[in-house]
């Protein structure tokens, strides 16, 4: 075979797959590393990562010009996509930190999340103290995790079973809820004292940055860094380990 010939043979496949991917938000490179969870956890926590999705990892997040997919770096494939629209959430840098700007839609979950037992962290700066905003719940029903006028709540089906709290701190943030089988939850802000609360539950979550509430979508209006999940209940020096991990990364000051 002529040296022409054995050049094309390789050159023609190269120049479809490039072709074919040329759209693609991810490379076959990008996409190994996500299913087979390259990323260590936040503070090397990776026992029990369900889900994993960081704006701060512009290969993650398929735009058009905004977002449609946000890849999962956990390992797990809980790739999550986002209905086109006008409310579409876009990247967007606020004082140096990169950010997907929300304000009428919500990312979709590709499974559900119960709300107990698990431990989810989400880094994120919203537009207003003094308005609601949730941060993660169910499309279908009054469930999920809420900050409300500077206090976060938990709601389980339309009944707030979480103890409610103001937040010290503002601007750009890290709040923790901590929920275990039988036992005392938590939640954190910055990782500082865990509040306590009691819950007991069988309802689940499958949307960022939503939730539906009496019978229409509310959406989070603001901007979402980071959302790590844990399909249990961290221990006090995981908790720790993350929130370090987290706030190093994302500049905040943690204990």
């Amino acid at each position: 075979m002529s040296r022409h010939r054995s050049w094309l043979r390789v050159a023609v496949p190269l120049a479809l797959i490039a072709l074919a991917t040329s759209g693609a938000a991810w490379s076959p490179r990008l996409d190994l590393s996500l299913s087979s969870g390259t990323w260590s956890a936040p503070g090397g926590v990776n026992s029990g990562l369900l889900l994993w999705y960081d704006a701060a990892e512009a290969g993650t997040m398929a735009l058009s010009p905004r977002l449609r997919y946000w890849f999962d770096k956990s390992g797990q494939a809980q790739h999550a996509p986002v209905s086109a629209g006008p409310f579409q959430p876009y990247p967007t840098m606020t004082a140096g930190v990169t950010g997907l700007q929300f304000s009428g839609a919500a990312v979709q979950l590709p499974t559900s999340i119960p709300l107990e037992p698990m431990t989810v962290m989400i880094v994120f700066r919203q537009r207003n103290d003094g308005l609601s905003h949730p941060l993660m719940g169910s499309r279908t029903r009054f469930s999920g995790i809420a900050m409300e006028f500077g206090r976060l709540r938990i709601y389980s089906n339309g009944q707030s079973v979480g103890a409610t709290t103001a937040r010290t701190v503002t601007g750009l943030t890290i709040t923790t809820v901590r929920t275990a089988t039988g036992a005392a939850d938590g939640f954190q802000y910055n990782g500082g004292a865990e509040t306590s609360f009691n819950i007991t539950t069988t309802e689940s979550m499958n949307w960022i940055g939503g939730m539906f509430v009496a019978g229409t979508a509310k959406y989070f209006v603001g901007t979402i860094m980071e959302v790590v999940i844990w399909g249990r209940s961290l221990s006090p020096s995981e908790l720790q380990a993350a929130h370090r991990a987290l706030g190093a990364k994302w500049g905040i000051s943690v204990p």
